[in-house]
């Protein structure tokens, strides 16, 4: 039976496939052939291939000699011709280790299989990918490049990844900002949490540096809705402390102050001027696929 274009987008079947390469064709090859308009219309003039045509589309893009010919709507794909400097930045920090029941993989297995997947249609569309992943220093770093194993080199450094230490934002963006030498697009990973001062700034400055941002905001459904309705203990996987509470006692409070810590990273961001979405760890990776190309075509 084939799988369904949402399950092969789903983290529930993908966290299965333990190898990156797989993993990520898996994904934007199914999330290609489920869009109902090509991603590549308006990038380029390089012809790419063939697909079936789907109603609603422009018609400029049908090719009427095969039409012709076969009795057939097809519609021509193209390759984009301008490629850029895509530099993914990962925190890698241990909050990135919770894994609630509900998801099937913690917050860095998902944020890496999006990186993966970016990455792989990335160097599909002709740009050069990089690297940066950090905790409290940097722990991966990946200078751009395209050809002779650069997205080998890439999957091989998302697998090295473990999440532990506290993330050194303000200190570690600088550090890594040095090495974005020309135009791109940054495509930043985090849960973000107690960094909503912090981030939208640290991130608006890429602007100096000629690269647009994606900040992708990575969580468990726990953290948003505090579903345990029993005595629990919280750890806080930086710094250890513990809070041992009825969570039905305090989850009023608690999602107050989670709507307000949204909302001011989201109000941070839109006066920053960088691109962000919320994602749940649940949440099939089309959301984070359509996210990028919606960016990525805005910026050509």
């Amino acid at each position: 039976m084939a799988v369904a274009y949402k399950d092969l987008l789903d983290p529930a079947h993908l966290t299965r496939i333990e190898n990156y390469s797989l993993m990520a064709k898996a994904a934007v090859e199914g999330f290609l052939s489920g869009m109902h308009r090509s991603i590549f219309h308006g990038f380029g003039t390089e012809f790419l291939q063939y697909r079936n045509y789907v109603p609603g589309e422009d018609l400029k893009y049908l090719d009427w000699k095969v039409y012709a010919k076969r009795d057939e709507l097809v519609t021509k794909v193209f390759q984009e011709e301008t490629s850029m400097n895509c530099y993914f930045v990962i925190d890698a920090s241990a909050s990135h280790h919770y894994q609630g029941d509900r998801a099937a993989c913690s917050k860095l297995r998902y944020a890496c299989m999006i990186a993966a997947s970016l990455a792989y249609l990335a160097t599909r569309q002709g740009d050069n990918i990089s690297l940066f992943a950090y905790q409290d220093s940097i722990v991966e770093a990946l200078e751009p490049g395209h050809r002779n194993g650069q997205l080998h080199r890439f999957l091989q450094a998302l697998t090295r990844l473990q999440p532990t230490g506290s993330a050194n934002h303000e200190k570690l963006l600088k550090s890594i900002t040095h090495h974005m030498r020309s135009r791109g697009l940054v495509v930043y990973l985090s849960d973000m949490l107690e960094a909503e001062d912090t981030l939208p700034r640290m991130l608006q400055n890429l602007n100096l540096q000629h690269c647009d941002c994606l900040a992708l905001q990575i969580l468990d459904p726990d953290e948003r809705d505090l579903p345990h309705g029993y005595p629990i203990r919280y750890i806080d996987s930086e710094t250890n402390q513990e809070v041992t509470t009825f969570a039905d006692s305090v989850r009023g409070d608690y999602q107050e102050a989670m709507d307000k810590f949204m909302g001011d990273l989201k109000r941070g961001f839109r006066r920053a001027q960088v691109d962000y979405k919320p994602l749940l760890t649940t949440d099939h990776l089309g959301h984070a696929l359509s996210q990028y190309l919606h960016h990525r075509e805005s910026i050509v």
